[in-house]
């Protein structure tokens, strides 16, 4: 196996084995490399160890299936906790809250909104007004406790809604609404406000009358563009934001580009994303790509 195709092949092969006794030494046996070289290149690939990430996954994978109304015992047997306790654990860890909580969420009524993390990131619906999407970034900043001056935020949002004037997506919206995505995808990381402000021009080519500490980080994010590296990390989080909702709508863009587009974020986005705290992000990226590697 080239080591080049690891980040996908090996990253397709744990999803498809989730509920089965994988190890190091199965996986390395599999890719046909010792266990301490196999670990060694996976994790320089994917930005964590192979056991480290297949906890992940299964704690998702397990996570899903009890926000549907599982038995927790049943989810956690499943995908390879003894106990439930030991699940409990790992689960907390992993997101803050007991796994009781989601179960429990199952029962409530569905419009009903719960005081828990959800295992995404914030994700609007398709056409929305620009002006709607606006307010549920001020929503989201406020809720997140992000200190940030309303007016100052219209201001750039309309600057970017002059510098995409006229411009429209492959879904057809206007193409704002890109940038007011973005920005919510960073509103609800808990990034500060420079970083979503960028997210909101990102791409409008250079528009006048952006703050000087908001054009540094959009420069940023143009570098890690250029080069696959940036000396900010802020940019580089702008860049994961704009690949994140790019492939929520990678439906309206040539099937044919699908494959690539998902082998790229598996090999240079999802390894990024394992270096923010804040796992919902990595996790979406990597569901996302699966699945359109495997239609």
């Amino acid at each position: 196996m080239e080591k080049e195709e690891w980040a996908v092949l090996c990253t397709l092969y744990i999803e498809e084995h989730l509920k089965e006794d994988l190890s190091v030494e199965r996986l390395s046996a599999w890719a046909g490399y010792s266990p301490w070289y196999f670990s060694r290149c996976f994790k320089e690939r994917v930005g964590a160890s192979p056991m480290e990430y297949l906890k992940q996954r299964r704690l998702f994978a397990a996570a899903r299936e009890i926000r549907m109304g599982r038995r927790i015992l049943d989810a956690a047997m499943d995908y390879g906790w003894d106990t439930h306790g030991g699940f409990t654990k790992a689960f907390v860890s992993q997101f803050g809250y007991s796994p009781v909580y989601l179960r429990a969420f199952h029962f409530r009524d569905a419009s009903m909104k719960g005081e828990i993390m959800e295992l995404s990131l914030k994700k609007m619906e398709l056409y929305k007004e620009p002006e709607e999407l606006f307010a549920e970034l001020c929503r989201t900043l406020s809720e997140n406790g992000t200190v940030f001056e309303p007016e100052n935020l219209r201001n750039l949002y309309e600057l970017a809604a002059d510098a995409h004037k006229g411009q429209t997506r492959y879904s057809g919206e206007a193409y704002v609404t890109h940038s007011l995505n973005v920005g919510i995808i960073l509103a609800d990381m808990g990034a500060d406000i420079e970083t979503v402000c960028a997210g909101l021009l990102h791409d409008a080519g250079g528009a006048g009358g952006t703050p000087e500490e908001v054009e540094a980080v959009i420069q940023s994010y143009k570098e890690f563009n250029q080069t696959g590296a940036c000396r900010d990390d802020r940019g580089a989080l702008v860049a994961l934001a704009d690949r994140l909702h790019n492939m929520r709508t990678i439906e309206f863009v040539d099937p044919s580009t699908w494959k690539q587009r998902a082998e790229e974020t598996l090999k240079v986005f999802s390894p990024l994303a394992a270096k923010y705290p804040d796992i919902r992000l990595r996790s979406e990226l990597d569901d996302l790509s699966i699945k359109h590697l495997t239609i």
